[in-house]
């Protein structure tokens, strides 16, 4: 199928989804092989619910089997769902569902459900995804995809009880995280997925509006952005962005005053938020550093390593908090010099006395102050 066919098939159809993407754009969208998630930002509501999923799915303490579940949900919201930010609630909803030992998440795309997520008190997650037939058929045939190795993850294709579209529809279930990462992989997976999804979204029927959770599309969005921070390969010293690592003391202020602790812990957190995000938008996957733990670090197309320490600005006063901020950050840059000078950075959340950039200009650290995003230099 290509997206020429596609669209005459969508030009048939009468929607409220065509003011969020015309048909040719969403057919475009389906037979695309390199989709990408839709950006992070797309929902700016999910920003400040990633400090804390970060922590839950990444601290080996509190690993929260939930999450990750809902990370996975997230992830197939953003990369199989057509304009997925802007169609939430009027073409798509997510729900929890609990029985015994399993709870799961079922995404719901125009008239049916498209994709569930469960996970097992003994540890286990399974998927299952509505899609589209006719592109695993294709791909079966001209040897892209191949049987065995369905066979191999135990993936297995069931029947389904859809009428629309029942020509073309079928069910495949994924008995754990391996099979689903390597089925999520295959190109005609992620087509035949997106097809089904348009194709629902393209019918213009959803009767779920009044039951759409925005707290819960929102955690799902930012799970899948905490799930998808990558570990940089072959890089020892670098590991997945595990979220804030708490100093073994604090100034004594914030020791003795937990509400003071507290706010400076969520300014840091959202200052992290904003620089991710920033980051994501011109194609950067942020990550931490295991040794020493900083709070983030990314490397540009040249492979220069870039390193961070943000820096709350709750305090006895602003000096005393960016000399810590820059001391630190200096710490970090020498023991992560081991191949190629780091590019250091202070991020801040405002500043007052401009003296700082001259500052920090001279031992070659990047003042990056949060309200003054235009003027960051990243790169």
């Amino acid at each position: 199928m290509n997206s020429q066919s596609l669209a005459a098939e969508f030009a048939t159809r009468t929607s409220g989804f065509w003011s969020s993407m015309t048909r040719e754009a969403l057919a475009d969208w389906v037979v695309r092989a390199d989709a990408e998630p839709q950006p992070f930002g797309a929902l700016p509501s999910a920003v400040p619910r990633l400090p804390g999923l970060i922590r839950a799915i990444n601290d080996a303490d509190a690993k929260s089997l939930r999450e990750v579940a809902l990370g996975i949900a997230g992830i197939v919201i953003r990369t199989t769902v057509p304009a997925a930010a802007e169609s939430a609630g009027q073409h798509w909803l997510l729900t929890p569902y609990a029985n015994g030992a399993e709870r799961w998440f079922r995404l719901t795309v125009g008239m049916c459900w498209a994709a569930e997520v469960s996970y097992f008190d003994d540890g286990r997650i399974t998927t299952a995804f509505r899609m589209a037939e006719s592109p695993i058929s294709r791909a079966l045939t001209d040897g892209t995809l191949r049987k065995e190795d369905l066979d191999k993850f135990g993936i297995a294709k069931r029947t389904t009880d859809l009428r629309t579209f029942a020509e073309d529809a079928i069910v495949y279930h994924c008995p754990d995280i391996d099979g689903l990462l390597w089925f999520l992989d295959q190109p005609a997976v992620g087509e035949a997925i997106r097809l089904m999804n348009a194709r629902l979204v393209a019918s213009g029927q959803f009767a779920w509006h009044r039951s759409y959770d925005p707290d819960l599309a929102e955690e799902a969005w930012a799970a899948a952005e905490a799930l998808s921070l990558p570990d940089p390969l072959d890089r020892p010293i670098e590991a997945k962005y595990q979220g804030r690592h708490t100093p073994g003391a604090f100034p004594e202020w914030q020791a003795v005053n937990a509400e003071a602790h507290e706010a400076a812990r969520d300014e840091h957190d959202r200052l992290l938020v904003q620089l991710m995000t920033k980051l994501n938008e011109v194609g950067i996957k942020p990550f931490q550093p295991t040794s020493p733990r900083a709070d983030l670090a990314w490397r540009t197309p040249d492979g220069r390593l870039h390193v961070v320490e943000a820096r709350s600005i709750l305090g006895p006063t602003e000096a005393d908090r960016l000399r810590l901020g820059l001391g630190q950050v200096l710490d970090y840059r020498h023991r992560l010099d081991t191949s190629g000078r780091p590019q250091a950075y202070l991020l801040v959340s405002t500043l007052d006395d401009r003296q700082w950039h001259a500052i920090c200009a001279e031992v070659d650290v990047r003042l990056l102050v949060a309200t003054e995003q235009q003027t960051w230099n990243l790169l």
